[in-house]
């Protein structure tokens, strides 16, 4: 007995080290055949801890291997998708002058990362980055600072802040809608405009991408103490999902000529009156839409997306870990990763091809405080 105690602590010691996860046929899961693809996590650390890992991970069976990672970034909390210079940037969420925009260079062959440069935001506690490589600009919604942060970002990996739009405004929630709290930044569709939700004041900022002035006359107006947080858009380019943080709803926009947009569904993904809605993703095939959920009943919400008209019908809800944050669908659309902060862990789900609802595969991958999860294509 004392043997195999030992033996189940060695294996134990091994997993949260990052080590090498093997898949059910014996392999090491490494990037060697089709069906492999590679991802990154942003989470809450200190700047000594590997904050960002990179993983390879298996669309075949989930076998997953832990590559490295790279400490000197704290509380690296969003990254964005990689540029085709083999950049990926990334907030260091602080308050005040601890608030940070980093790029990082990425080596395919090595799958190692090292940091490139970096510039302050201009603006307290940024939680999200969307990065424009073909304009050569990087933006930050800033949490706390209730502000965007355009940056203008060249192939090497340098950073230099050009401008910080600062929001005015407040909502209706007595504690949490005091003031703007700028959480997401998007292209609009045909890319004419920036989409940031704006938690604080239940709007959708709207601003010009050619020149990033905003007058406030486009906005989106969600109801009040809705707290939108994240969106995502149908591939037809007619739908935008939002997910609100406060009100637990996902709201669908009809998209019109020249960027408007007006409300066309409001469906509930919260049923517990948690408070804190997090993420929205559409399946690859357009046909499932999920949405984290935290605080209370912790888990996704599973709907169903009319091919006709892009309305949603909630089928389901798939509890999972505790505090899930981002979450990520492969691209192949069988597995879903949720990055489940306070379990220190990435929870892989298989998604049944004909429901879309998740099932939980009890695989995990160790990750100290994990919030995003980001594959590399």
């Amino acid at each position: 007995m004392k043997k195999r105690n030992q033996i189940v602590l060695l294996s134990l010691s091994l997993l949260f080290m990052g080590c090498t996860s093997v898949n059910k046929k014996g392999k090491e899961a490494d990037g060697a055949n089709k069906d492999s693809l590679v991802f990154v996590t942003g989470s809450y650390s200190a700047e000594n801890e590997e904050g960002i890992k990179v993983f390879t991970f298996s669309q075949d069976d989930a076998g997953w291997a832990c590559k490295g990672g790279i400490s000197g970034v704290p509380n690296p909390s969003f990254l964005s998708e990689l540029t085709a210079r083999n950049i990926i940037y990334s907030v260091s969420e602080g308050g005040g002058d601890s608030s940070f925009l980093y790029s990082l260079k990425y080596s395919p062959d090595s799958m190692r990362l090292e940091v490139a440069g970096r510039d302050m935001t201009g603006g307290a506690s940024p939680c999200f980055v969307m990065a424009d490589w073909s304009r050569g600009k990087a933006f930050t919604a800033n949490y706390s600072g209730g502000s965007l942060t355009v940056f203008d970002a060249d192939g090497g990996g340098n950073v230099a802040r050009r401008k910080v739009l600062n929001f005015r405004g407040r909502g209706v929630h007595p504690s949490r809608q005091e003031k703007p709290h700028v959480h997401s930044v998007y292209y609009s569709p045909d890319s004419s405009r920036i989409w940031a939700c704006d938690l604080g004041t239940d709007r959708i900022r709207v601003i010009r991408a050619d020149d990033f002035t905003y007058t406030g006359e486009e906005d989106i107006v969600l109801p009040d103490g809705s707290g939108p947080r994240h969106m995502c858009f149908h591939p037809n380019g007619k739908r935008a999902y939002v997910i609100t943080e406060l009100s637990g709803d996902v709201v669908v926009l009809d998209i019109k000529d020249g960027g408007m947009a007006e409300i066309i569904q409001t469906a509930k993904a919260d049923t517990a009156g948690g408070e804190g809605s997090a993420d929205i993703h559409l399946s690859p095939d357009g046909r499932f839409l999920y949405a984290s959920c935290r605080l209370k009943g912790d888990g996704l919400a599973v709907f169903r997306v009319s091919a006709e008209t892009g309305k949603i019908e909630r089928t389901g809800y798939c509890p999972t870990g505790k505090h899930p944050r981002n979450f990520a669908i492969t691209p192949n659309g069988r597995y879903i990763l949720v990055a489940c902060r306070d379990e220190d862990a990435i929870e892989i789900y298989e998604v049944d091809k004909d429901t879309g609802m998740p099932v939980d595969t009890g695989k995990r991958i160790p990750v100290k405080a994990p919030v995003c999860v980001r594959w590399i294509k």
